[in-house]
């Protein structure tokens, strides 16, 4: 059983005053859910530590957008998974088509940081998506990423993932992709898990879709079962949008995850 997921990448945004003013707001907005749901925030590294204070005995924890390869060191203008750890992170972003296209990141570099993350007791969001151009090839496009990033991984630190689905030309498009496509690629993203760590670790990971998610779309988005909850980015420092789209997530999706993550 999946336990339903949404997420929330602030990206370059957000100063610590407007952060906290944000999650003392978005608290407030779904104070009535319980555990039905998990919520992951990932703000700029600035409000990381005084976020996870003001979350304490929160269902809402922290992630990272991104991380280094290396555990520490000499490295400037790095940050490495203990120090996220350090801060109060659970989770770390890997392989966000802005960080490749941006920053270089290749399908070899994500698996360096996702070893790295998971050495310091960080749980990977893996972000996998076929690139523009690549629609009509989605399939063999993610075959092989999911070849090259998960390299070197067992069943259960796959378990321990949430895979996040992101086609590169959704990313800041003014819709989402299609739901009919969502469900094509997430469904093929836990056939491919299956074929390659088992069917057991494969219906444990959440998969999810990101991409231009707004609460118009979601419930269309969450219609099939390979869709365990919604990334949102720009909805997603809106508090009345983010909460919209985390009541949608939890109305749409039962929990089918009987292991709470610790």
């Amino acid at each position: 059983m999946r336990k339903p997921l949404a997420l929330s990448n602030w990206k370059m945004e957000m100063t610590v005053a407007r952060s906290l003013a944000f999650v003392r707001e978005f608290q407030s907005a779904i104070s009535d859910l319980g555990q039905e749901i998990d919520i992951i925030l990932c703000p700029p590294y600035t409000a990381l530590y005084p976020m996870a204070q003001a979350l304490k005995d929160s269902l809402i924890t922290l992630g990272g957008q991104n991380v280094s390869t290396a555990p520490g060191g000499a490295y400037t203008g790095e940050i490495s998974a203990a120090l996220l750890a350090d801060v109060g992170c659970r989770w770390v972003m890997l392989g966000h088509w802005e960080v490749r296209r941006h920053f270089g990141d290749t399908d070899e570099t994500v698996n360096r940081k996702l070893h790295a993350a998971q050495r310091a007791g960080l749980s990977p969001i893996l972000f996998v998506g076929e690139a523009k151009g690549e629609q009509d090839r989605f399939r063999e496009a993610l075959a092989g990423q999911l070849q090259r990033v998960l390299e070197g991984c067992d069943a259960m630190q796959i378990e321990e993932m949430v895979v996040l689905y992101e086609p590169e030309w959704t990313i800041n498009a003014e819709e989402p992709a299609p739901p009919e496509h969502v469900g094509a690629g997430c469904s093929f993203i836990r056939e491919w898990l299956a074929g390659h760590y088992g069917a057991s670790a494969a219906q444990g990971v959440r998969i999810i879709y990101g991409g231009s998610v707004t609460p118009a779309h979601a419930r269309d988005l969450l219609g099939t079962p390979d869709v365990d909850g919604l990334g949102a980015g720009r909805k997603g420092r809106q508090v009345e949008a983010l909460a919209e789209i985390v009541r949608l997530i939890a109305a749409a999706k039962v929990p089918r995850y009987s292991r709470l993550l610790t």
